[in-house]
């Protein structure tokens, strides 16, 4: 009876150890699917907070468009009009990734430290701190941006823009006039669409002109606060005192708008 009884008690001692190991050894498991980039690990990214200009490589960096309030770009400082030169020590013109490419690898190479090295009015500056760490939103946390829902109200001086970017991403290249984004404040890009017979020939070879030498400078930013289930038609609108040749040189003669917001439910 009492070996019988010692073999129960071994054989118990042995199946603990061995269901601890196995749950031991699951953990372990979980652990590195969470940090090789499962699905869970995916739902977030660390994020700079401001518009890049990323469309092609610049010896002289990258200029910021806008930087969206509360951001990291703002509290370290950054603002509209510096040139970036790199992050994180990774320059933006590096010789085998595209900007854009530079700067997502930099920003979550550096697991939150951000070390922005920049430009402004010609003197390097050094801006450092923290990457705001953005996580996915439930589906329920979201709404739209749209650049071509409705009608928009010519009478009031409002007129259809291309959205080009969002949250220093480009907008795809085919016809997507409407495109989901978390709630929150989001930073667009945007060019306006005025049609050429509100303006005159003298205004339009102005125009013309400005987009030539300063093409950068004939985009801007809008920085919406997304509400969760709703639909923000984006538009520009033309100032008409603003139509003097030194506002159109300083592309002064439109402000981006939201015109109208609706509900809509974002599955």
């Amino acid at each position: 009876m009492l070996k019988m009884t010692l073999l129960a008690m071994l054989a118990a001692v042995i199946f603990a150890h061995s269901t601890t190991a196995r749950a031991m050894q699951a953990m372990e498991t979980s652990t590195m699917l969470l940090q090789s980039g499962s699905p869970a690990a995916a739902q977030s990214r660390y994020d700079l907070g401001a518009v890049v200009d990323v469309r092609k490589s610049s010896d002289d960096g990258n200029a910021v468009l806008a930087v969206t309030p509360g951001a990291a770009a703002e509290r370290i400082g950054l603002r509209a009009g510096d040139r970036v030169m790199a992050i994180n020590g990774r320059r933006l013109d590096h010789p085998t990734a595209k900007p854009s490419a530079a700067l997502e690898s930099a920003l979550q190479e550096g697991r939150g430290a951000l070390r922005v090295e920049v430009t402004r009015d010609g003197k390097p500056l050094l801006l450092s701190g923290r990457a705001d760490l953005v996580r996915a939103n439930s589906a329920n946390s979201c709404g739209y941006v749209t650049d071509r829902a409705g009608v928009v109200p010519r009478n009031q001086g409002i007129f259809q823009v291309d959205i080009t970017q969002i949250e220093g991403r480009s907008t795809p290249l085919q016809p997507t006039h409407r495109h989901r984004v978390d709630a929150g404040k989001r930073v667009l890009v945007v060019r306006e669409l005025i049609p050429q017979n509100y303006l005159n020939s003298a205004q339009l070879a102005q125009i013309a002109k400005m987009k030539k030498f300063a093409f950068a400078r004939a985009y801007k930013s809008l920085v919406v606060d997304v509400n969760p289930g709703m639909s923000y038609r984006i538009g520009a609108r033309l100032l008409r005192d603003k139509l003097d040749t030194q506002s159109i040189r300083d592309n002064a003669y439109w402000v981006p708008v939201v015109w109208e917001v609706v509900p809509e439910s974002c599955p």
